[in-house]
């Protein structure tokens, strides 16, 4: 019986297919998370402005979950993304149209 493996042994990478994987560096991230009594269109409508920072949402009971994540590289820090999340916290007050 042929053995299949032979021409990757000594290989220390896993394996996806026919070649071994190529090692990849991820990022390394820095996340804050929280749930917000307010909605999700009205939390978007709140993030849109936000740059450099990826912002995940889901409904969870009568709020909504919110995370936000940083590249460690970008000079933002966990103060500010917990200082941003209290900013969106805040009750928002629109004058009447």
């Amino acid at each position: 019986m042929m053995d299949v493996c032979a021409p990757y042994r000594g290989y220390n990478r896993p394996f996806v297919g026919r070649n071994p994987a190529a090692a990849v560096e991820a990022a390394r991230m820095i996340e804050v998370a929280r749930t917000l009594m307010k909605s999700e269109p009205e939390l978007t409508e709140l993030v849109a402005e936000v740059e450099g920072v990826e912002v995940t949402m889901a409904e969870k009971g009568f709020g909504t979950r919110v995370e936000l994540r940083a590249d460690e590289r970008s000079g933002i820090e966990v103060a500010d993304l917990e200082r941003y999340l209290d900013q969106l916290a805040e009750p928002q007050k629109k004058p009447f149209a």
